[in-house]
């Protein structure tokens, strides 16, 4: 998981892209070396760690300026976003299903595919029959338990919403 430098860091370089990633037809944006590629899901992730710490306070509002000003073009973004996040999300569930022994240990790093997911969710409409059909899935599967991501960020994932952060698949 990123430090809370490496995504200010991040949202650093992102900011002054936005508008042009907004307006292109590339999903997953280059940033420049040693950054993540810029999609609205990995900056809505970064925000919300950001947010968490108490951190980055200064860019929070230059984001919701250039999303509100290119709300169109943010929701296309966000729309073409969420079928690849989905498309890695279901991946690795059929990879853990097939293989639970080798895939169980990668659920804390690749449930961020389904916390983007949620992210992404929050600015468009879908109904997404596959996400409902792999949740109920991982509903079956999933221990209960703490959060599983570091604790000084639990304060942005509810256990209501983001019920698939307090929990771990069995290998």
């Amino acid at each position: 998981m990123p430090t809370p430098e490496q995504d200010q860091h991040f949202l650093e370089a992102a900011i002054p892209e936005l508008k042009d990633y907004l307006l292109s037809d590339i999903l997953f944006w280059p940033l420049g070396a040693k950054q993540p590629r810029l999609t609205i899901g990995g900056l809505l992730l970064a925000q919300r760690r950001l947010r968490a710490q108490q951190l980055g306070e200064q860019l929070h509002p230059k984001i919701a300026t250039l999303r509100e000003k290119w709300r169109a073009a943010w929701e296309r973004k966000a729309a073409k976003e969420l079928n690849a996040r989905l498309d890695l999300w279901m991946n690795y569930l059929n990879d853990y299903r097939s293989n639970p022994e080798n895939h169980a240990i990668n659920y804390r790093h690749e449930v961020r595919w389904r916390v983007m997911l949620e992210l992404l969710l929050t600015d468009i409409s879908a109904d997404l029959v596959e996400l409902t059909t792999f949740d109920e899935l991982l509903k079956r599967k999933l221990v209960p338990d703490k959060f599983i991501w570091n604790a000084n960020l639990e304060n942005q994932f509810s256990q209501d919403q983001y019920w698939f952060l307090y929990g771990f698949l069995p290998g």
